[in-house]
């Protein structure tokens, strides 16, 4: 692959050289050259949808913090992140519209960043990526067609920033509270000959984290070269990402390490309750609750031990990608342009993780007996990890006049995966000298194969002036294979005793998607109305088909996605209100069921929807004080629901399960209102900016019981910055930029998600446990910039 690369950019130099050597550069071309690359996955302002823009000196601002993009974007209507160490940094989560993050489509200059199989993006990989980025899109619902797996909650689309055509360095440095830091340089040669380009980027953050064994450390390198001619440009682009970060997946549990003991019992309601009994950073990845052995008396947590007495250090994730993108864009008319693209990313990593007293058979498949017949249990340590190779080409074509816009695009992704997991330590030492050879037993060991191709045409058309139709048709060609060792056991019983067998793997699966779109619009003088129809459909991702339980074989989601709004932009005010509902068929949710090793299993639910507003409204009173807000205003119901709880009791049937009918419930992780509010006074080289946040309750699982709930939060943040242009170059510096971010500053003690840790049936009463991903109270980070 490197021979390739390298030949390629040999030839891509070679030829400019020879033809362009003595051309000067006209820099509006530039510019709109490099608006190709991401046009094809991107919405026209006429355009009928939900759409948010990010510009660069956001991007550039929000980066010195450190924070994953997920924070950024949740400045944006109906949009909530939250980080498993409660700073922000490290691994992140969002929700756009309720929407988990495989539903939200996400790429890069139009590469597609979703892993094939997960069909999420890992946003703990990309940190730094706001120092990278030139500009960002979010749409909202399913949008325009794109590369990679479909959008069923939104799509992301990220563009790398133009290299700068004058030579350039600029340092960044940040130090705040949990002792986390962030340091970056960015430079750029500028144009070389006229025509070349290398510009690079190195970023890294490290922190203490808020919750217990969640330290870690995680940054981005980028190098580019870039030969510019004024109607194409070729430009190779390598970005790379590593992470080493602290885990706290499970949260901070309420309840024991089993889940059958709820802290509730203790006068420990939510998070907050957990908090005041200094509890907030408890991690049972980390640590183990200790249970007051008086009433009254105190909660207390002891750090894991090994059988030598040495501590558990932490579990950690541990992962290493590495996206080289070969991309040549040629505009040979005003109303031609074609880019062609390939790329190939390796990624490669694992997590190591301490497990507490468990059976052997049930996880790992060591059916090893004692002197009573019954399954050994053990502490072990388990290392689970993969590694992908994941090859593309995108070809697109536009053709744009006065009234016409039309944009053809070919997308080809081959994914190829292997997934191994290992034990390393096994307490018992008489099991470990039996199977830990080499010192490790490999547990489970699988293949996957993922082969996406598409294809689609958009045009926009212009009439009368004022107005605009827009039709998207797209088809998608999938396979996914997958075959070997699961890393689930089956329970069977052997010679009359319990007994857990491989679960064998063999899927080999097809799809075909047609994704038809369209919508009209009306713009003039300030006013724009639209409305759009859009249709897709969405493959199960692997864990859909590996924890599918006795389910039947999962089926592709689909979506019918109504929107229409209005926006006016004035001359010191804007506002926009956008209308949407989105018909899920076949939506997969947790049912509450739980596989033979208790993990929760998903199944397609036939009927559901999403509905709702979103508004957004600004007004500049003054040429250096400005306000905005928006609001995401939503019903999200599942329109027949059956639900599976556990029961330590038979039932009538003789089984252990309860069984629930719900009519209209709320989907899970669906707050009904989403509230972001902004003031922004700017003078003379300051900038103060007030943002507050409110996110109204929601529930943790499908039977909207608010016993299983999450209450509402809100917290406020504040950013200050002071630039300082030089007039005078002092050792080449040009600019100093000095801030501070003061987050949560009214100290609010939340979980911003959680989950249902256990929940059964007892005696015909229903106890459930509850697990918090909480956010840290007041924190603070200081910033200086340079620019040479």
């Amino acid at each position: 692959m490197k021979k390739i690369i390298s030949a390629a950019m040999t030839a891509a130099i070679a030829c400019p050289l020879a033809t362009n050597a003595q051309t000067k550069l006209d820099t509006t071309k530039v510019q709109n050259i490099n608006e190709v690359v991401v046009k094809a996955v991107r919405a026209p302002k006429t355009s009928p949808f939900a759409v948010a823009n990010i510009k660069k000196q956001e991007l550039k601002q929000f980066a010195t913090t450190g924070r994953e993009l997920p924070f950024l974007f949740a400045r944006t209507p109906g949009v909530i992140a939250w980080s498993e160490n409660g700073v922000g940094t490290g691994t992140t989560y969002m929700r756009m519209r309720g929407a988990a993050g495989s539903r939200i489509n996400v790429t890069v200059d139009g590469v597609p960043l979703n892993s094939p199989e997960d069909q999420c993006v890992f946003w703990a990989n990309m940190n730094s990526y706001a120092a990278l980025a030139g500009s960002v899109q979010i749409q909202r619902g399913i949008g325009t067609s794109t590369n990679g797996d479909g959008a069923f909650g939104g799509s992301i689309s990220l563009a790398t920033a133009a290299p700068s055509l004058i030579p350039t360095v600029e340092l960044t440095g940040s130090y705040g509270t949990f002792n986390t830091w962030n340091t970056g340089v960015n430079f750029s040669t500028g144009l070389i000959n006229n025509h070349l380009i290398f510009d690079g980027a190195y970023h890294e953050t490290n922190t203490d984290g808020f919750v217990h064994g969640t330290s870690g450390r995680s940054g981005s390198y980028y190098g580019g070269l870039t030969w510019l001619g004024n109607k194409f440009k070729i430009s190779y682009k390598n970005i790379g990402n590593f992470e080493k970060t602290g885990q706290a997946w499970n949260g901070v549990a309420a309840c024991n390490y089993d889940g059958d003991t709820s802290l509730r019992n203790y006068g420990m309601m939510n998070y907050r309750d957990m908090y005041n009994n200094g509890l907030g950073k408890f991690n049972s990845l980390y640590e183990e609750l200790i249970f007051p052995e008086t009433e009254g008396g105190k909660f207390t947590t002891k750090r894991y031990q090994l059988r030598d007495g040495s501590y558990w250090d932490k579990t950690t994730d541990n992962f290493y990608q590495n996206h080289n993108i070969l991309n040549f864009t040629w505009q040979p008319s005003e109303h031609w342009s074609h880019s062609l693209t390939a790329h190939y990313t390796y990624g490669r990593g694992y997590y190591k993780e301490f497990k507490p007293e468990s059976e052997l058979g049930k996880k790992y498949g060591l059916n090893i007996y004692d002197n009573e017949g019954n399954l050994i249990k053990s502490e072990v340590v388990r290392k689970k990890g993969l590694t992908q190779n994941n090859y593309g080409a995108l070809y697109n074509i536009n053709y744009k006049d006065e009234a016409w816009d039309v944009m053809g695009g070919l997308s080809m992704q081959l994914f190829r995966c292997n997934h191994w997991g290992y034990l390393t330590y096994i307490a018992n030492e008489d099991v470990e000298k039996q199977f830990l050879k080499n010192g490790k037993y490999k547990y489970y060991d699988s293949d996957a194969d993922k082969n996406d191709y598409s294809w689609f045409v958009k045009a926009n058309y212009t009439f009368a002036s004022n107005w605009n139709v827009f039709a998207d048709l797209q088809m998608r060609c999938v396979n996914y294979t997958t075959d070997g060792v699961n890393d689930k056991f089956i329970k069977t019983k052997k010679d009359g005793k319990k007994y857990y067998e491989q679960h064998r793997l063999d899927i080999d699966k097809n799809y075909f998607f047609v994704n038809p779109k369209a919508g009209i619009s009306y713009t003039a003088n300030g006013h724009k109305a639209y409305a759009s129809l859009a249709y897709a459909n969405r493959e199960p991702e692997r864990n859909n088909f590996t924890d599918n339980g006795n389910y039947p074989t999962p089926k592709p989601e689909r979506l019918l996605d109504l929107e229409w709004g209005y926006q006016y932009q004035g001359k010191h005010w804007y506002a926009g209100v956008n209308f949407y509902y989105m018909d899920y068929f076949n939506q997969f949710v947790q049912t509450g069921a739980k596989s033979d090793i208790g993990e929760a299993l998903t199944t397609n639910v036939k009927s559901s929807y999403r509905m709702g507003a979103e508004l957004t409204a600004g007004w500049n009173p003054l040429p250096w004080i400005s306000f905005e807000g928006n609001a995401a205003l939503s019903r999200n119901k599942i329109k027949n629901f059956d639900e599976c709880v556990e029961s330590w009791n038979a039932e009538a049937d003789g089984s252990y399960t309860v069984h629930n009918h719900y009519d209209n419930s709320t989907l899970a992780y669906s707050p009904s209102a989403i509230l972001n509010g902004f003031a922004d006074i700017h003078f003379a080289g300051f900038r103060f900016t007030w943002h507050t946040n409110f996110v109204s309750s929601q529930y943790l699982d499908n039977s909207q019981s608010t016993d299983r709930q999450l209450p509402c939060f809100s917290q406020t943040d504040i950013n200050a910055t002071y630039t300082l242009n030089l007039c005078k170059d002092i050792l080449g510096l040009k600019q100093i930029v000095l801030g501070a971010d003061f987050n949560n500053i009214f100290n609010r003690h939340y979980a911003a998600s959680g989950y249902v840790y256990y929940d059964w049936y007892n005696d015909g009463k229903r106890s459930s446990t509850l697990a918090y991903i909480p956010m840290a109270g007041f924190n603070c980070m200081g910033h200086v910039s340079l620019k040479f």
